[in-house]
């Protein structure tokens, strides 16, 4: 065996990427580096299938590419998969690059074969200049600690061998087993981003540090340890501060010190809700001013700032409306939960917002469950005049974008129930009170 032989399988050994029982489905576009994992594989013992995207962006070079990889998969008795995609019509119709036109076809038709025929795991044939090359990329655009880090060896059933080994060494392992490739012409040009660093940016960064390589794989185990300790320790606030109401989450701040990493998990925090960075360091000015109902917008959230906690919900507003009819046991609205039940007094009444005991015999079904809407007045609990639903929210100090996500019980045109705040007086449980309508609202699901 040769040196990178020996390599790849003490690396796949010693990282526990995969075994020889594994069924694996390697990518492969007829490049240098995707036919050197084959032969790697195939030396080794290793179950594998072949797939193969054309993407048809080359005209008969794309053509030629599936025939040769094909043609490699005979002589090496593996099963071959191929698949021709309509890269520039999805790329226009959803309005994305060519480049991520194809990611996002390939690795939905390789999610597709590995089902289909039960594949333990998707092997590409990144190796460390891919490495060096997504992280200087990604850091040149702006990015977290993951960013970084870039690509990783195992992501779930993606698992990338040759993360180890860099262009240099594969080129030799190619040439002293005197394999053949195809040469995809696009990859010399700088008209894109990532052949830019290729071909002009790491160069030069080579001239400073020979060993670039090396240093990379250095730097993203270093890179790897610090997004483990950020992960954990986002885990841990949210676990200790963070809770969910109806579809919002809630974020009790107290924990945040800037000068011990606050701002790096906040930001952690809060970028599945697509919040950035200079949001975040925002959202920390306005916790400092003390200045309640601050709003800040995402393409997916809306986040408003509420004294010492951080509201977060979805962008788009609910407006589906229910009937709660006589014999309902239960109801879920807009995601939220509802029991029901009816009883006969006397009842052992639950001093909780999360519990409506209403006179039955004053409602009339079918109850309707609808969102607040300005111009709306009940009588809260304990007072004899009309309020607005708008100035009552206002005094519970209930956050903006909870206010869209307040439900009200309607009986005969008349609010019964501010959902998880307060019934209107005049349903309340009196000593003529017979029969008592008991509505909860479940919280935890």
């Amino acid at each position: 065996m040769t040196n990178l032989s020996e390599k790849f399988e003490a690396y796949i050994q010693s990282h526990g990427l995969f075994g020889k029982e594994s069924r694996l489905l390697v990518a492969v576009s007829g490049g240098i580096d995707s036919v050197v994992l084959c032969h790697l594989l195939h030396q080794l013992g290793y179950k594998f299938s072949v797939a193969h995207c054309n993407f048809g962006l080359r005209g008969k070079d794309s053509d030629q590419d599936e025939q040769f990889v094909r043609a490699l998969s005979g002589s090496m008795d593996v099963p071959f998969y191929t698949q021709h995609f309509e890269t520039e019509a999805y790329a226009q119709t959803n309005k994305v690059s060519i480049q991520m036109a194809a990611r996002d076809l390939r690795y939905a038709w390789f999610d597709t074969l590995m089902s289909e025929h039960q594949m333990d795991y998707l092997l590409t044939a990144h190796h460390a200049n891919d490495l060096i090359e997504t992280s200087l990329f990604n850091f040149t655009k702006g990015t977290s600690i993951a960013g970084l880090r870039g690509i990783q060896k195992k992501n779930g059933q993606t698992v990338r061998p040759l993360s180890f080994a860099t262009k240099k060494k594969i080129h030799k392992y190619a040439e002293a087993h005197a394999l053949t490739w195809r040469e995809d012409c696009s990859n010399a040009s700088n008209k894109y981003h990532r052949n830019r660093i290729r071909n002009v940016v790491i160069p030069e960064l080579r001239k400073i540090n020979p060993s670039l390589e090396k240093t990379y794989m250095q730097n993203q185990e270093r890179f790897e340890s610090l997004e483990a300790l950020l992960k954990s320790r986002t885990k841990s606030v949210l676990k200790q501060f963070s809770s969910m109401k109806n579809g919002a989450q809630k974020l009790d701040m107290s924990w945040m010190d800037v000068k011990n990493g606050g701002l790096v998990i906040l930001e952690d925090i809060l970028r599945p809700y697509g919040f950035n960075i200079e949001q975040c360091k925002a959202i920390i000015v306005a916790l400092r001013s003390s200045i309640p109902g601050k709003r800040f917008s995402s393409d997916e959230s809306v986040l408003v700032v509420d004294r010492d906690q951080l509201v977060i919900t979805p962008l788009d507003s609910p407006t589906d409306e229910a009937a709660l009819t006589e014999d309902m046991t239960e109801i879920s609205v807009q995601g939220q939960y509802f029991s029901i039940s009816q009883e006969s007094m006397p009842v052992e009444i639950i001093r909780s917002s999360d519990y409506a005991f209403l006179d039955a015999d004053l409602l009339a079904f079918p109850i309707k469950i609808r969102n607040w809407e300005q111009g709306d007045r009940f009588i809260p609990l304990g007072m004899t005049a009309q309020k607005k639903v708008s100035d009552f929210m206002i005094d519970e100090k209930i956050p903006v974008n909870l206010k869209s996500r307040i439900l009200l019980f309607e009986s005969d045109k008349e609010i019964i129930w501010i959902a998880g705040q307060r019934i209107d007086n005049r349903y309340k449980i009196t000593d003529t009170t017979q029969r008592v309508l008991i509505i909860k609202q479940d919280r935890n699901v």
